[in-house]
């Protein structure tokens, strides 16, 4: 399967991990922001971007698959240990990655994220996966409805429009493995066993992912910190991209002393 990435700036290596309803041009201003200082590599997903769907049928697809896609881009790119950044459906994916490849993860940053669907109530997680799933076949439609509700209520026009570009290139069978993905995943138990340094960021206006779930990941962390962005949503990344590298800089330098 071939995964399509974007590569800049040289030092410590840190890999960016898209949410569900994006691709790699999210990461526009980390891609340009950080790579002064680091290595920074943003990937397409599985069926994302520029990527290739997983042969896995769409209702087995699960986190872990992501987590498998992940560790074979960095073989192909001789990368042995890398600080992982993941936000929303990414920080899901750095969860389980960090489950299942312990030993390559230097540290995680988990940004407006959570533990994965399968946490909340049986009638809800299965709610959120037919909204998902019914939503998958008109991407463009999908992104108009859904793209301002990632940002905060004042967020530029141009933002939103950025935003909206981004989340109507999502493939429909990609988004529904995704999809089925998320709605099982559940990484509870695996909270008060992740031993890497660990930095939470979350926009104070984020209604997707509200601050309450940074707090569940940053209590249960151990060895963790928490950040908060002001004025910015869902996807804080873009709507406060200042904050945010100077919150991830001030992290990744701190693990280098």
């Amino acid at each position: 399967m071939g995964i399509h990435f974007e590569r800049a700036g040289k030092g410590p290596t840190l890999l960016l991990l898209h949410g569900i309803g994006s691709n790699l041009r999210s990461w526009r201003y980390q891609l340009e922001g950080l790579s002064d200082e680091f290595e920074v590599i943003a990937w397409d997903a599985p069926g994302y971007g520029k990527s290739s769907d997983s042969s896995v049928p769409e209702e087995e697809f699960r986190i872990k698959h992501f987590a498998e896609a992940l560790a074979g881009l960095m073989d192909e790119l001789n990368l042995e240990k890398v600080h992982i950044l993941g936000l929303s459906m990414g920080g899901v994916i750095a969860q389980e990655f960090y489950q299942d490849y312990t030993q390559r993860v230097l540290s995680l940053i988990l940004a407006d994220t959570n533990r994965g669907g399968g946490v909340k109530p049986e009638a809800e997680r299965l709610e959120q996966l037919q909204n998902r799933l019914k939503g998958a076949d008109k991407p463009a439609e999908l992104a108009r409805r859904r793209a301002p509700a990632l940002l905060s209520p004042n967020a530029a026009p141009q933002l939103i429009a950025e935003v909206t570009s981004i989340m109507a290139e999502i493939r429909p069978n990609g988004y529904r493995r995704a999809a089925y993905a998320m709605s099982h995943a559940n990484h509870t138990d695996l909270l008060p066993n992740i031993a890497v340094p660990t930095l939470i960021i979350c926009g104070e206006q984020d209604s997707v992912t509200p601050p309450r779930e940074s707090e569940i990941l940053h209590q249960n962390i151990l060895n963790s910190r928490l950040v908060l962005l002001p004025n910015a949503g869902h996807v804080s990344n873009q709507e406060q991209p200042a904050l945010f590298n100077q919150a991830v800089r001030q992290f990744l330098k701190a693990q280098a002393n």
